[in-house]
């Protein structure tokens, strides 16, 4: 996608009253970015449910100035942008009801569809078995062929992202925070392996935005978007983990494979009511996830069409 036209997203993303769900009903109608700021305020209105004066007004907080600096911002940090007008954007993500406009990363364009994707997903706070597991399951995954997506965070997130590392393996780590502000300040050198070693580092957040509770919501719907499934070690009942999951299961379809834990001590009782409930699958083998995985052949046809269509765009770049 050409520069005006990449800055011409990142203004729309940042319309107020405006969010992904919004962008993404303008993308169905209109199919390009060019098309939907050339359109009458009363087709917009029309997509949106809006009154015309109410249309107007958004379009008037269109901040073309503030997204060019956001976009030389990322070209500074040797970032680049993935929006959801593009023919390579993951397939899975852009099916989601809230797409994120724009993925800025660091590190391989053609990590998020490279492989299949598959989540790993827990505590921070975890045990040392957590932390053997998770990267025992991660490494299988790898072997098996998928590429390991988390949330970059202390504890079972990074045990994930590093057993990937070692594996040879790209993964994804989508944050919620700017890349200007790496999140945690403890993993930044993990976030620079990542990138550097064929993964990417996601965040639909203009770059210069800090990391802030209410964000952190937001990019699981991300990690859940892109991913056939979703693995989850030691997690507690209310835990941003099991946001990724429930999202997973209820709004997206994915499959959700939980570890369970020790029962006498709480770390496990998300993992434990998801699989009581029905809603998530005891696993207690990497095979178990794989076999789980394979039977998703909707999934995994988008995941190839995806893959097609990232090819597609590479050959006519060069």
């Amino acid at each position: 996608m050409q520069e005006h036209r990449l800055i011409e997203t990142l203004a729309l993303q940042q319309v107020r009253g405006w969010g992904p769900r919004t962008v993404s009903r303008l993308r169905e109608s209109f199919g390009t970015i060019d098309r939907i700021l050339a359109a009458s305020v009363s087709a917009v209105a029309a997509v949106t449910g809006e009154c015309e004066m109410v249309v107007a007004a958004r379009l008037r907080t269109l901040d073309r100035k503030n997204a060019r600096a956001d976009f030389r911002r990322l070209e500074g940090l040797g970032g680049s942008m993935l929006t959801v007008f593009d023919d390579d954007y993951p397939a899975a993500l852009r099916g989601i009801d809230d797409p994120p406009v724009v993925l800025r990363m660091l590190g391989s364009r053609s990590a998020v569809d490279q492989h299949p994707i598959v989540s790993v997903v827990g505590a921070r706070r975890c045990s040392a078995i957590g932390i053997d597991l998770a990267t025992r399951f991660s490494t299988a995954l790898c072997e098996a062929g998928f590429s390991i997506c988390s949330g970059g965070a202390l504890g079972i997130d990074a045990a994930a992202h590093r057993a990937a590392l070692r594996a040879g393996s790209p993964t994804l780590a989508v944050l919620g925070s700017g890349l200007e502000y790496l999140y945690p300040p403890e993993n930044e050198s993990l976030f620079n392996a990542i990138a550097a070693n064929g993964g990417a580092v996601l965040s639909e957040y203009p770059c210069n935005v800090g990391p802030r509770p209410g964000r952190f919501p937001e990019r699981n719907r991300i990690i859940a978007g892109l991913s056939l499934g979703v693995v989850v070690f030691e997690a507690g009942v209310r835990s941003g983990a099991m946001i990724t999951a429930r999202l997973a299961a209820e709004d997206y379809g994915r499959e959700v494979l939980a570890v369970p834990g020790r029962v006498d001590t709480g770390a496990s009782a998300g993992c434990h009511r998801a699989i009581r409930e029905g809603w998530a699958c005891l696993v207690d083998h990497p095979d178990q996830i794989v076999e789980r995985i394979q039977e998703q052949a909707g999934l995994l046809e988008l995941h190839r069409a995806s893959a097609r269509a990232s090819s597609r765009s590479d050959s006519t770049d060069r």
